[in-house]
């Protein structure tokens, strides 16, 4: 593959064009286009997830991690500060009625999966224990603990350079 940049004057400053050649449109370069696509979605530091009563805007770095429980979507999010008494509020997690691979893909790759029902940030990961049957714990920020499954161990692994 070979990347080459060409300026173009009579683009808007704030515009980018990709062109993406190929002989034919292979899984290489439909996983590559894919790839540009997400990263033009995430230039947005929040994320808008729609609850039963509202719709919450989300800073993405918050997001600790996003679980399937009952069909429902949950992301788990760091405990706030209260206002009235300034001490600390229990962890906070919001339910939304969305897919966990379509959630996915509105999330930056700073997000990874560790089981069929479980995403996390690994900016919030503080250790990995080993667990039984192949299996690891993932300790995360806010006292949340994970199961990472053991198909989904060696990915982790190769995403936060272990």
């Amino acid at each position: 593959m070979s990347i080459i940049f060409r300026a173009n004057p009579d683009l808007p400053d704030d515009k980018v064009d990709v062109i993406v050649e190929a002989s034919n449109a292979s899984d290489e370069v439909m996983q590559l286009l894919q790839g540009i696509k997400k990263m033009s979605q995430l230039n947005t530091t929040t994320i808008v997830v729609s609850t039963d009563e509202s719709l919450e805007l989300i800073p993405v770095a918050s997001i600790i991690a996003v679980e399937v429980h009952n069909e429902m979507l949950l992301l788990r999010l760091p405990a706030g500060k209260t206002t009235l008494q300034n001490s600390r509020m229990p962890n906070r997690t919001i339910a939304t009625r969305d897919t966990l691979a379509h959630f996915l893909t509105r999330l930056p790759n700073e997000f990874t999966r560790i089981s069929r029902q479980t995403v996390i940030n690994i900016n919030h990961l503080r250790s990995l224990k080993l667990s039984y049957s192949g299996n690891m714990t993932a300790s995360l920020d806010a006292g949340i603990e994970e199961t990472v499954g053991r198909r989904y161990v060696a990915n982790l692994r190769k995403t936060i350079g272990a």
